[in-house]
């Protein structure tokens, strides 16, 4: 905020709205270190409960990380807000004053642009305010660029600790810890034998019951039979 109140990167800033917009911005500032000036005699539970929170998890770790990171950065947020609010209003202000140049109006009821005859009075009004917006827009620009760059920064932190945790949900870590450690633990770990698919029939003429085709099991080669033929005795050849 200090190399903003001055003249950042030799940039002609105005030195009333510059002054303003710092001071603001740094009682701010002092507000958030008042604030955690309150909270430093809880600080140590917060952490002692934060690495507590660790035994149920990463994710749950990494979960509250992220939170901590969003309350110790939301003064940033709040710059934020008030510099995209104030760079809203006078870029809203601008088309509607470039409207009031070429004898255009917003119609509010029917949600489009409609001509308008303007007195001289509010053309010259309007031009003044143009004026003065237009040669403020810079300053304004300038600080909701640099608080936009903070807040996207803290934003990426916060995304890449949300991927990172979404990885870890995603990845089968215990099924592979298991499978090393303690394969005996999982459903199906029997070892694996492969099913016989071949058929063997023999003839037993002298019996007369047709032919058997025996299917060996996995584990018990069972024998199943099945008649070829209803009824009748097969005669001997």
């Amino acid at each position: 905020l200090q190399w903003l109140m001055g003249a950042p990167a030799g940039l002609k800033m105005n030195r009333a709205l510059d002054q303003v917009l710092g001071r603001f911005f740094l009682y701010h500032i002092h507000l958030w270190i008042s604030y955690i000036h309150l909270m430093s005699p809880f600080v140590e539970h917060i952490l002692w409960h934060v690495g507590l929170s660790a035994c149920l998890g990463l994710t749950v770790a990494l979960s509250l990380l992220s939170d901590i990171i969003a309350l110790l950065t939301f003064h940033i947020y709040c710059f934020y807000v008030y510099g995209a609010r104030l760079y809203c209003l006078k870029i809203h202000g601008l088309s509607s004053l470039w409207r009031l140049f070429r004898g255009k109006k917003w119609n509010v009821l029917r949600q489009r642009v409609d001509s308008c005859s303007y007195d001289l009075d509010q053309l010259f009004i309007g031009t003044l305010l143009f004026t003065i917006l237009l040669f403020l827009l810079p300053t304004t620009a300038l600080y909701y660029l640099v608080f936009t760059l903070l807040r996207l920064l803290v934003v990426a932190v916060q995304g890449l600790i949300h991927l990172l945790v979404d990885l870890i949900n995603s990845l089968p870590l215990y099924s592979l810890g298991l499978r090393l450690c303690r394969p005996y633990r999982l459903a199906g770990s029997e070892p694996w034998r492969p099913e016989a698919t071949g058929l063997c029939s023999s003839a037993l003429g002298f019996s007369g019951l047709g032919s058997l085709n025996c299917r060996p099991g996995a584990k018990h080669g069972k024998v199943r039979g099945t008649r070829s033929q209803q009824g009748g005795h097969h005669p001997l050849a």
